[in-house]
């Protein structure tokens, strides 16, 4: 399990355990003091009541981190289940701190809300999660004015309005942060996830190589000798013999090679790996001239860039099999003083009009353009009948 998926893992087992402990500790609190003899309209079996339900939400909450450490993918495939869950039990446990415990916290209680939500780092769980509490806050003014509004004040319109903007720009503000620590940890994980491709796609480019090279090798040592048995065939007039020894000599040596260059190794990896294994048979597939040394574009956003553009190209001449057209897809690379460009050039089947413009052409289409602003690069489409072609130009 990758580390970010560990991290996500640990911070749902964290909202888990936190709403059952928050509220087992506010219980308590009141349980104390109830006993020293504050807070006499409390009801001890209210607290109680209280204090027995954490136990359940508690149990629940076990059953999913046991779930989880059994299998560690189970909170992530079940995550919606954890959410509704999370969700249902804060909007119950807010209304139920309101009604039964003393207002006079309410706002300490707010503020650490806050402080507590900001380490969910999910803006939906967050946006929902802070509406609910403030519709929470706005049923315990309504059923229980005396407790939450000062009555015999007469500004008391005011001060609603002050408690709700208070509120609310605390809320947007926290709002913001997680909505950004979310993206970057989102960004994080896709660029751990495409670093891993990168990696196996490079082990798999050197093994084929350094299997190139051992068959390479085998066959200097062993090429004498077949030579010189070859040679005694022909010289005793042994056509037939001489024929299948030929054949099988052949067979044997007929190795995989490297077949596409382009003068960079990432590319070349991804080239060599992704056309035999996702490229049907009967699309004709291209790739001509070179690319120059390139030192401003990392490996990882290259595999990015190139990967993307391949697959949609791959996707795009598949669909066209059987449909009376001829899958091709040309490949050209190219580099100048400044700037090197990729035009990757496919057939495609009859699309939409959206699928024309090069909206939909592939989902990749949005990493490819992050990898281009994050460079200043640009990006050229080109839409015939049955044609796409994508030209990328990046500095070198």
């Amino acid at each position: 399990m990758n580390v970010i998926k560990k991290y996500w893992t640990s911070v749902y087992r964290y909202v888990l355990l936190l709403v059952p402990g928050f509220c087992m500790c506010a219980g308590i609190y009141f349980s104390t003091l109830k006993s020293l003899g504050f807070y006499p309209n409390l009801s001890w079996l209210h607290i109680l009541l209280f204090d027995c339900s954490q136990f359940v939400y508690l149990g629940i909450a076990l059953f999913f981190i046991w779930k989880n450490w059994k299998d560690d993918s189970y909170i992530p495939m079940h995550l919606r289940y954890v959410k509704a869950y999370t969700v249902t039990i804060l909007f119950i446990q807010y209304n139920v701190l309101l009604y039964l415990f003393p207002s006079s916290h309410l706002w300490e209680c707010t503020f650490l809300f806050f402080a507590i939500l900001t380490f969910l780092f999910d803006s939906k769980l967050m946006v929902l999660n802070t509406i609910l509490y403030f519709i929470s806050l706005l049923i315990a003014h309504f059923l229980r004015p005396g407790a939450f509004l000062p009555l015999a004040d007469r500004d008391v319109g005011e001060i609603i309005a002050y408690r709700i903007m208070i509120y609310w720009l605390t809320a947007i503000c926290i709002i913001v942060i997680v909505y950004s620590v979310e993206r970057f940890l989102i960004r994080a994980q896709e660029s751990t996830e495409e670093n891993v491709i990168l990696l196996e796609k490079q082990l798999e480019y050197y093994q084929d190589m350094e299997l190139l090279d051992t068959e390479l090798r085998k066959f200097r040592h062993d090429v004498k000798n077949h030579f010189i048995c070859m040679e005694s065939l022909l010289d005793k007039g042994n056509m037939d013999d001489l024929s299948k020894y030929f054949e099988d000599y052949k067979k044997a040596f007929s190795f995989s090679e490297k077949k596409y260059y382009s003068g960079n190794e990432i590319v070349d990896a991804i080239l060599n790996h992704d056309v035999p294994h996702y490229c049907a048979k009967e699309v004709k597939l291209t790739a001509y001239g070179t690319l120059p040394k390139i030192e401003t574009v990392s490996d990882i956003d290259m595999c990015t860039l190139f990967s993307n553009l391949l697959s949609n190209a791959i996707t795009a001449a598949n669909q066209c099999i059987g449909n009376n057209l001829e899958p091709q897809i040309d490949i050209h690379f190219s580099g100048g003083k400044k700037y090197f460009s990729i035009i990757v050039s496919n057939s495609m089947p009859a699309q939409s009009n959206n699928e024309k413009k090069g909206k939909n052409h592939g989902f990749g289409v949005r990493n490819i353009r992050d990898v281009l602003e994050k460079y200043n690069g640009t990006c050229e489409i080109n839409i015939e009948e049955h044609t796409f072609a994508m030209t990328i130009y990046l500095p070198i």
